[in-house]
C-alpha cells in the first residue's frame, strides 16, 4: 500500500498537467461583449476586426470593409441629437474613439468622437443615418466594433 501511494499521486499530477495542457493549447482569446444604450434601447454590438493576446495565445480577425458597409444590414439604434449614447463594455479599455461615417455616401462624416458616454448634441450631429465605428483598445490589444445609428433631430 506504501508503494502504491507515490505511483497514484504521480499519476493524478500527470493527468492535471495533461489536461493543463489541454485547455491552454485550445484557448482562443475572445473580444469583449459591447452594447450600445441610448434612451431606453439597447443594443449588442458584434466585434468586426481584432487582435488580442493573453497567456501567451493570439487570435485576431480583420474585416478590411468600410464601417457603413458592415452596419447596412444590421438593426439601427434609433437615437434623438441630444441623446447620450452609452458604451458598456463587459471589460472597461483603456482607450476609446468613435468615427460616424454617412451611410449614404460611405465617407467619415465625424471623426474621433470621445467620453462616456457619446453626447452627439457636442458634436452637433445632424439627422441622419450613420456607421458607429468603436475604437477601443486594452493592453491586450484592440477590437472594432460596428454598429448603424440613426439619428434624429429632436426639434422636428
Amino acid at each position: 500500500m506504501k508503494k502504491s501511494v507515490p505511483w497514484i499521486a504521480l499519476s493524478i499530477l500527470v493527468l492535471i498537467s495533461m489536461a493543463s495542457w489541454i485547455t491552454y493549447s485550445t484557448y482562443k482569446p475572445t473580444p469583449p461583449e459591447l452594447e450600445v444604450a441610448a434612451a431606453k434601447h439597447i443594443m449588442e454590438v458584434k466585434p468586426v476586426t481584432y487582435t488580442l493576446r493573453k497567456w501567451g495565445r493570439t487570435a485576431s480577425a480583420d474585416m478590411n470593409i468600410e464601417p457603413a458597409v458592415l452596419a447596412r444590414e444590421s438593426t439601427p439604434l434609433i437615437v434623438d441629437s441630444n441623446d447620450n449614447v452609452k458604451l458598456l463594455f463587459k471589460q472597461s479599455p483603456d482607450a476609446v474613439k468613435c468615427y460616424l461615417w454617412d451611410m449614404d455616401t460611405g465617407r467619415l462624416a465625424y471623426k474621433e468622437l470621445t467620453g462616456y458616454p457619446l453626447n452627439f448634441e457636442e458634436y452637433n450631429v445632424a439627422s441622419g443615418d450613420y456607421a458607429l465605428e468603436v475604437h477601443a483598445k486594452w493592453e491586450n490589444g484592440y477590437v472594432l466594433y460596428t454598429a448603424r445609428v440613426i439619428v434624429h433631430d429632436n426639434e422636428q
